[in-house]
Protein backbone atom coordinates (compact mmCIF):
# COMPACT_ATOMS: atom_id res chain seq x y z
CA UNK A 1 0.00 0.00 0.00
CA UNK A 2 0.81 3.72 -0.84
CA UNK A 3 2.39 5.21 2.82
CA UNK A 4 1.03 8.03 1.81
CA UNK A 5 -2.99 6.68 1.30
CA UNK A 6 -4.28 8.00 4.31
CA UNK A 7 -2.70 11.28 4.29
CA UNK A 8 -3.83 11.75 1.13
CA UNK A 9 -7.29 10.40 2.25
CA UNK A 10 -7.36 12.85 5.44
CA UNK A 11 -5.11 15.76 3.88
CA UNK A 12 -7.92 18.60 4.26
CA UNK A 13 -8.73 17.26 8.18
CA UNK A 14 -5.36 18.18 9.09
CA UNK A 15 -6.09 21.92 10.07
CA UNK A 16 -8.60 20.69 12.32
CA UNK A 17 -6.45 18.00 14.00
CA UNK A 18 -3.83 20.36 14.73
CA UNK A 19 -6.08 22.85 16.02
CA UNK A 20 -7.02 20.09 18.81
CA UNK A 21 -4.03 18.98 19.48
CA UNK A 22 -2.70 22.76 20.18
CA UNK A 23 -5.94 22.97 22.18
CA UNK A 24 -4.74 20.41 24.33
CA UNK A 25 -1.21 21.74 24.62
CA UNK A 26 -2.71 25.09 25.96
CA UNK A 27 -5.41 22.97 27.92
CA UNK A 28 -2.34 21.45 29.78
CA UNK A 29 -0.46 24.79 29.95
CA UNK A 30 -3.31 26.71 31.55
CA UNK A 31 -4.66 24.07 34.11
CA UNK A 32 -1.16 22.73 35.32
CA UNK A 33 1.23 24.70 34.66
CA UNK A 34 2.51 21.53 32.88
CA UNK A 35 4.36 22.02 29.02
CA UNK A 36 3.47 19.36 26.43
CA UNK A 37 4.95 19.15 23.01
CA UNK A 38 4.07 17.53 19.97
CA UNK A 39 5.90 14.49 19.41
CA UNK A 40 4.04 12.31 17.02
CA UNK A 41 4.12 12.28 13.39
CA UNK A 42 2.49 15.52 12.05
CA UNK A 43 1.01 16.34 15.18
CA UNK A 44 0.34 20.17 15.96
CA UNK A 45 0.87 20.96 12.16
CA UNK A 46 -0.85 20.94 8.78
CA UNK A 47 2.13 20.55 7.03
CA UNK A 48 2.47 17.25 4.69
CA UNK A 49 5.21 14.78 5.94
CA UNK A 50 5.25 12.26 2.78
CA UNK A 51 6.52 8.63 4.09
CA UNK A 52 4.65 5.85 6.70
CA UNK A 53 5.89 6.83 10.30
CA UNK A 54 8.87 4.15 10.26
CA UNK A 55 10.69 6.06 7.21
CA UNK A 56 10.40 9.03 9.29
CA UNK A 57 11.76 7.86 12.75
CA UNK A 58 8.84 6.91 14.38
CA UNK A 59 6.68 3.93 15.01
CA UNK A 60 3.12 3.10 14.25
CA UNK A 61 0.87 4.62 16.36
CA UNK A 62 3.24 7.21 18.29
CA UNK A 63 0.99 9.28 20.46
CA UNK A 64 0.61 12.80 19.58
CA UNK A 65 2.30 14.81 22.77
CA UNK A 66 4.20 14.29 25.45
CA UNK A 67 4.04 15.95 29.05
CA UNK A 68 7.81 17.60 29.25
CA UNK A 69 9.71 16.14 31.93
CA UNK A 70 7.42 12.88 32.61
CA UNK A 71 6.05 9.87 30.88
CA UNK A 72 3.23 10.74 29.92
CA UNK A 73 1.97 10.54 26.39
CA UNK A 74 -1.29 12.19 25.01
CA UNK A 75 -3.36 11.17 21.86
CA UNK A 76 -5.26 13.48 20.65
CA UNK A 77 -8.38 12.19 18.55
CA UNK A 78 -12.37 12.11 17.77
CA UNK A 79 -14.61 12.71 14.96
CA UNK A 80 -13.88 15.76 12.77
CA UNK A 81 -17.70 16.58 11.94
CA UNK A 82 -20.34 17.52 13.90
CA UNK A 83 -22.40 14.66 13.18
CA UNK A 84 -21.63 12.25 16.17
CA UNK A 85 -23.58 12.57 18.34
CA UNK A 86 -21.63 12.11 21.78
CA UNK A 87 -23.42 8.74 23.08
CA UNK A 88 -21.92 7.39 20.28
CA UNK A 89 -19.19 5.03 20.59
CA UNK A 90 -15.03 6.66 20.41
CA UNK A 91 -13.40 5.39 17.87
CA UNK A 92 -9.73 4.83 18.06
CA UNK A 93 -7.00 2.85 15.65
CA UNK A 94 -6.30 -0.20 16.57
CA UNK A 95 -2.65 0.81 15.96
CA UNK A 96 -3.18 3.68 18.85
CA UNK A 97 -4.35 0.61 21.06
CA UNK A 98 -1.90 -1.71 20.06
CA UNK A 99 1.37 1.09 20.85
CA UNK A 100 -0.30 2.39 24.20
CA UNK A 101 -0.45 -0.69 24.99
CA UNK A 102 3.09 -2.21 24.49
CA UNK A 103 4.26 0.87 25.86
CA UNK A 104 3.19 0.19 29.00
CA UNK A 105 6.02 -2.42 29.77
CA UNK A 106 8.23 0.89 28.52
CA UNK A 107 7.29 3.16 31.26
CA UNK A 108 4.82 5.33 28.84
CA UNK A 109 1.55 6.32 30.60
CA UNK A 110 -0.82 6.82 28.02
CA UNK A 111 -4.16 8.65 27.79
CA UNK A 112 -6.55 9.03 24.76
CA UNK A 113 -8.23 12.42 24.60
CA UNK A 114 -11.24 12.15 23.02
CA UNK A 115 -12.96 15.50 21.38
CA UNK A 116 -16.58 15.24 20.62
CA UNK A 117 -17.47 18.82 18.42
CA UNK A 118 -20.78 18.11 18.48
CA UNK A 119 -21.31 18.32 21.82
CA UNK A 120 -18.12 20.63 22.48
CA UNK A 121 -17.36 17.58 24.86
CA UNK A 122 -13.76 16.20 25.45
CA UNK A 123 -12.89 12.95 27.40
CA UNK A 124 -9.76 10.84 28.20
CA UNK A 125 -9.32 7.30 28.91
CA UNK A 126 -6.18 6.06 30.38
CA UNK A 127 -4.51 3.09 28.99
CA UNK A 128 -3.59 0.96 31.97
CA UNK A 129 -2.81 -2.51 31.63
CA UNK A 130 -6.28 -3.49 33.04
CA UNK A 131 -7.94 -1.58 30.22
CA UNK A 132 -5.11 -3.22 27.19
CA UNK A 133 -5.90 -6.66 28.53
CA UNK A 134 -9.91 -5.56 28.36
CA UNK A 135 -8.72 -4.64 24.55
CA UNK A 136 -7.08 -7.82 24.69
CA UNK A 137 -9.55 -10.24 25.44
CA UNK A 138 -12.65 -8.52 22.88
CA UNK A 139 -14.39 -5.98 25.10
CA UNK A 140 -14.51 -3.37 22.94
CA UNK A 141 -15.61 -4.21 19.00
CA UNK A 142 -14.09 -3.84 15.87
CA UNK A 143 -15.70 -1.59 13.67
CA UNK A 144 -15.51 -0.93 9.84
CA UNK A 145 -17.06 1.96 8.17
CA UNK A 146 -16.68 3.22 5.19
CA UNK A 147 -15.69 7.11 5.48
CA UNK A 148 -14.54 9.07 2.65
CA UNK A 149 -15.05 5.82 0.49
CA UNK A 150 -12.38 4.05 2.12
CA UNK A 151 -12.71 0.93 4.05
CA UNK A 152 -11.71 1.73 7.79
CA UNK A 153 -10.75 0.12 11.10
CA UNK A 154 -11.54 0.90 14.95
CA UNK A 155 -11.66 0.13 17.93
CA UNK A 156 -15.24 0.79 19.59
CA UNK A 157 -15.51 2.18 22.96
CA UNK A 158 -18.83 2.63 24.36
CA UNK A 159 -19.59 6.59 25.51
CA UNK A 160 -20.96 4.65 28.81
CA UNK A 161 -17.56 2.07 29.31
CA UNK A 162 -16.39 2.92 32.78
CA UNK A 163 -12.98 4.01 31.38
CA UNK A 164 -14.53 7.02 29.49
CA UNK A 165 -13.45 9.56 32.40
CA UNK A 166 -14.30 13.55 31.86
CA UNK A 167 -11.21 15.73 30.87
CA UNK A 168 -10.77 16.56 34.52
CA UNK A 169 -9.79 13.39 35.60
CA UNK A 170 -6.08 13.95 33.31
CA UNK A 171 -5.88 17.66 35.22
CA UNK A 172 -6.57 15.78 38.43
CA UNK A 173 -3.25 13.50 37.75
CA UNK A 174 -1.36 15.74 35.86
CA UNK A 175 -1.75 17.89 38.70
CA UNK A 176 -0.79 15.04 41.22
CA UNK A 177 2.28 14.23 38.96
CA UNK A 178 3.22 17.89 39.23
CA UNK A 179 3.20 17.67 42.81
CA UNK A 180 5.35 14.99 43.08
CA UNK A 181 8.26 16.28 40.86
Amino acid sequence: MDSNYWKNAYRDTWDMSAKRENAIIKWIADTTGLTAKSIGLGAGTKDFISGSADENGHQKGDADLLVVGTNIYIEVTGPLSKSVPPDSPLWFRPDKFENAGMNIQNGHDTFFVHHCPSAKLWRVIHMDEALFQRYQNGAFPIVTPTIRGRKETYVAVPSDDPCVLPLCHLKQYLSNIKSSM
